[in-house]
């Protein structure tokens, strides 16, 4: 595999930290910007938000430019963004800059799935796309709890100043490894991309990430007061669950892709379900450390199993409008990623209510399992049609 492959899952990487870091920062965050821990989760809508909002635009502004330049044009944001949560002075700077910071996530991630699959062979694509992803996941199990303990230990402006430089990191390694590539191609009417995305299956795949990732970041956004209240565990061994629940999301990245070039839809189907029944279960369940672990990490392997998969059945969907479908693809996952956060932050008002939180996560998994077989139904349906479109 070519070695520009690692300066993307080093942005990757980087991108991950700091969409997720806020969860495990939330108690230093809470009493250093004087807020309530609801309050501080909404640092992770908002940067949801600034993704949701700006991805789309940012894809076809910089549709013109080679992906080369977008990468490192994307990058640069992140790093000045960061730098700027390092040293916002309260709570309402901190939101501006993670906005300022999500201008970057879609475009990215769009621009560097392209880039990936350009630099091999097309037999060894899925497998290039899944080496900048586990940039992502390694965000999960290392990022997160890293960033957590350095906070613990010193100041959350440590971990953003450290993830800032994540980012000029990355930006070096893209512009040394990542080769000079055309143009994305001749600007395109924002309304002419917009239209490819309208097919029925492309709306009702990217409805599936969107309540997937809300499943996911209502409980996620809040586990350490949830692991804290309901488990009774301390701030250093939340930390190891963070790595434990890592691994799951790890070993889910590796499931998903087997599972989808096995059977997308049907596979995608039966993990909405799994994660449906964890987190029921997990109700009774967190009041008990083992049970807890156990489902936790079962959760973090079914939640996180879909994720790849889905973005890139959505792009193959749009036909051809392969950037807008995966910033938008993006933008339905963050506005899931707002969406299941603010849903959370009206259930935490007391130790009591966080036991409503896998009940909203679960959900939100039905909902998704609900939309993968209105998917299939569209999926059929396109399939029938293009033998007719052929033949005319």
């Amino acid at each position: 595999m070519p070695i520009a492959l690692i300066a993307l899952a080093v942005g990757a990487f980087g991108l991950g930290t700091t969409e997720t870091i806020v969860m495990g920062l939330l108690p230093e965050l809470s009493s250093g910007l004087g807020v309530s821990i609801a309050q501080a989760g909404l640092l992770v809508s908002g940067y949801a938000l600034g993704v949701t909002v700006a991805s789309p635009v940012v894809a076809v502004l910089t549709n013109a430019y080679s992906r080369r330049y977008t990468l490192l044009l994307t990058m640069a944001i992140f790093t000045l963004g960061n730098a700027l949560s390092t040293v916002a002075p309260g709570y309402w700077a901190l939101m501006v800059a993670r906005v300022v910071t999500s201008f970057s996530h879609g475009t990215f991630y769009g621009a560097a799935s392209v880039m990936a699959c350009q630099l091999v062979p097309p037999h060894q694509r899925a497998k290039a796309l899944s080496l900048v992803y586990i940039g992502l996941t390694l965000a999960m199990i290392l990022g997160v709890p890293m960033g957590t303990v350095v906070a613990q230990f010193s100041s959350w402006r440590v971990a953003f100043g450290l993830i800032a430089l994540i980012g000029l990191a990355a930006w070096l390694s893209i512009y040394a490894w990542i080769p000079q590539d055309k143009v994305s191609g001749p600007p395109v009417r924002l309304y002419a991309q917009l239209h490819a995305m309208t097919r029925p299956l492309v709306v009702t795949m990217m409805l599936v990430s969107l309540f997937t990732s809300a499943s996911m970041f209502s409980l996620f956004t809040y586990i350490t007061p949830f692991l804290h209240i309901r488990t009774g565990f301390t701030a250093h061994t939340i930390d190891l669950v963070l790595l434990l629940i890592g691994g799951g999301l790890c070993l889910g990245n590796l499931l998903g892709g087997r599972l989808a070039d096995w059977k997308m839809l049907p596979s995608c189907a039966g993990l909405m379900a799994a994660v449906t029944t964890v987190q029921l279960l997990l109700v009774p369940g967190s009041l008990y450390a083992w049970s807890c672990l156990a489902l936790l990490f079962l959760w973090g392997v079914f939640i996180y199993a879909p994720m790849a998969p889905l973005q890139s059945y959505v792009v193959t969907c749009s036909g051809s409008a392969p950037n807008i479908a995966s910033a938008m693809n993006q933008s339905s996952f963050n506005l899931g990623n707002a969406i299941g956060a603010w849903a959370g932050s009206l259930l935490v008002a007391g130790p009591e209510s966080y036991a409503k939180l896998p009940v909203l996560s679960a959900a939100f998994a039905a909902i998704g399992c609900v939309l993968v077989f209105i998917a299939k139904y569209f999926e059929k349906r396109m399939q029938a049609e293009q033998p007719t479109q052929n033949a005319a």
